[in-house]
């Protein structure tokens, strides 16, 4: 399969990919392929901040602060507007020519079953849970909106 340099790049993505980044294309049903280079880095970024306040990130947790939107062939994640604080302030706008690089990676290097979402498939929407607000996650992923940031390569190893 095809990876394009820019989820490495900009995204913070790495392999072996982590079980929550899985937890949500399966929940989802996404092909990794098939995310734009601007939606990978909220998957991160959402990872980064949980495991920042001691939070256990979540397919769940993520699908309340965000939905799957479609453009140009690709799909990405939006925040949510309607009833839910953001988690991140200052997020990417735009990047241009994210497609032009590129390298194959062998099917085995993530051990998942990936759906590829034909054209003619929904967008998919997933409803939040009910009782959010009321968790101590979400007050917790709220008392202080982190910027949108690109790290270093090794920004997340042990020192």
């Amino acid at each position: 399969m095809a990876l394009y340099a820019d989820f490495f790049r900009e995204g913070n993505f790495r392999l072996p990919m982590s079980k929550f980044i899985e937890e949500v294309l399966t929940g989802y049903g996404l092909h990794i392929s098939q995310i734009n280079a601007l939606g990978l880095p909220r998957l991160t970024h959402f990872e980064f901040i949980c495991w920042a306040n001691h939070v256990e990130p979540s397919f769940e947790k993520f699908n309340t602060f965000y939905f799957v939107t479609y453009t140009g062939g690709f799909y990405s994640f939006s925040s949510r507007t309607t009833g839910v604080n953001p988690c991140i302030r200052d997020p990417s706008k735009s990047l241009h020519e994210w497609k032009h690089k590129f390298f194959y990676i062998r099917r085995g290097v993530i051990p998942i079953d990936m759906h590829y979402r034909a054209k003619s498939e929904d967008v998919p929407h997933v409803n939040v849970s009910v009782d959010f607000t009321e968790q101590d996650w979400y007050t917790t992923l709220n008392r202080k909106v982190t910027p949108f940031i690109q790290l270093e390569e090794r920004a997340l190893e042990p020192g």
